[in-house]
């Protein structure tokens, strides 16, 4: 059984790493939550909160009962404890393909009233969501499961795993409470938000693999380029370009993400090592860096208020979407560049120009100029 001491250790664990980990990594899960509890009075939300982090803190405690009582044959089967386990890549499967279907019945509610309809479990079922959660594979977590491996005893697995997730708790609901009111707040802007984000989060889980390989920098490139295409592409793909706000916050959200996941992994929060990387990495992360930066005011004037009080400068900020993309994908290109070698960064650069191509105004006579339309560089 675990002493006291190292109950607290455990729990401190939890606590201080989900400030950056749990919030980082977990954030749009939460957020997609969240914002889907506008009308809700404040009780209401806190119980729907408490509600989910019960179920996830709940399936922490089981699987660290059944760590403690299977010891190290569990983790050789790989039947749970391992990234690669068939359980958790099934639950991490099934609750990829409900996040999306939730994020599109935000995103287009009249357009699938055929067939099932799993909105009633998520995430109107907190409880049901957070049992899910609990089981979804994470790097962090397997620190605290191997604790609860080495008790060697059920109810000190259980008891190990339960102070872990009480640790993560107070950062991830108090996240959940203050982006439930802002959602209050905000109105259906911010649950189109939500669903974009929900969507994009299901659509990472699907593709996340056994070595956890970090594509949130790769999703938001792409969200960027989205809102890039949306009005060259408007003829083809209407439905695209209303969402080009929402698609610009997504793009922040996992940029952030990313990088938090980066200087986690990467640079293990000693962010001067930045300055002894070679030639190429250093300049692909101040790329990096520079293009999260400029993405800020554009993720806090996204909404419709600061359109209103910016007027013709909201526009003229929004242009800088395109610098932005570019300072992407020069970053991309730095870091990547050898792995992929000369053709294949190549193809990179030349897809880039042709986007960038497509922006320019000279080819507005493919695509209708509609009445009250945005400038054509105009980057949302």
């Amino acid at each position: 059984m675990p002493t006291g001491a190292q109950v607290g250790l455990i729990f401190a664990l939890g606590f201080l790493g989900s400030f950056g980990h749990c919030a980082g990594m977990c954030g749009p899960l939460v957020l997609g939550v969240a914002l889907g509890q506008k009308h809700q009075p404040w009780g209401q939300r806190l119980t729907h909160q408490l509600s989910l982090h019960l179920g996830r803190v709940l399936t922490y405690s089981l699987v660290g009962a059944g760590l403690g009582q299977a010891g190290s044959l569990l983790v050789a089967g790989g039947q749970l404890a391992g990234v690669g386990s068939g359980l958790r890549q099934g639950v991490t499967v099934a609750i990829g393909v409900l996040l999306i279907y939730s994020g599109w019945q935000k995103q287009a509610p009249g357009w699938l009233r055929w067939g099932w309809h799993p909105q009633g479990a998520l995430p109107q079922n907190p409880l049901l969501l957070g049992l899910g959660w609990g089981l979804i594979p994470c790097g962090f977590l397997y620190v605290a499961q191997l604790q609860a491996v080495a008790t060697l005893n059920p109810l000190g697995g259980a008891l190990v795993m339960l102070a872990f997730g009480l640790g993560t708790v107070p950062v991830l609901l108090g996240l959940g409470l203050w982006l439930s009111r802002v959602g209050s707040e905000r109105g259906d802007q911010l649950s189109r938000w939500a669903g974009g984000l929900t969507m994009v989060m299901g659509g990472l889980m699907l593709l996340r693999t056994d070595g956890m390989v970090d594509i949130t920098g790769t999703g938001s490139f792409l969200l960027l380029g989205l809102t890039l295409l949306a009005r060259p592409l408007h003829r083809w793909w209407p439905g695209l370009r209303p969402l080009r706000r929402e698609l610009g916050v997504g793009a922040f959200v996992l940029a952030v993400i990313h990088t938090l996941h980066m200087v986690e992994h990467g640079l293990q929060w000693d962010v001067t090592g930045v300055l002894f990387l070679p030639v190429r990495p250093f300049w692909g992360m101040i790329l990096g860096t520079g293009a999260v930066g400029l993405m800020l005011p554009l993720a806090v004037t996204s909404t419709d208020g600061w359109r209103q009080r910016l007027g013709q400068r909201w526009h003229q900020l929004h242009r800088l979407v395109t610098g932005i993309w570019l300072l992407a994908a020069g970053h991309i290109s730095l870091l990547m560049g050898q792995r992929w070698g000369v053709m294949r960064n190549g193809v990179f650069i030349l897809g880039v120009i042709f986007v960038l191509l497509l922006r320019q105004s000279w080819w507005g006579r493919w695509w209708p100029q509609e009445a009250g339309d945005e400038p054509a560089d105009s980057g949302h």
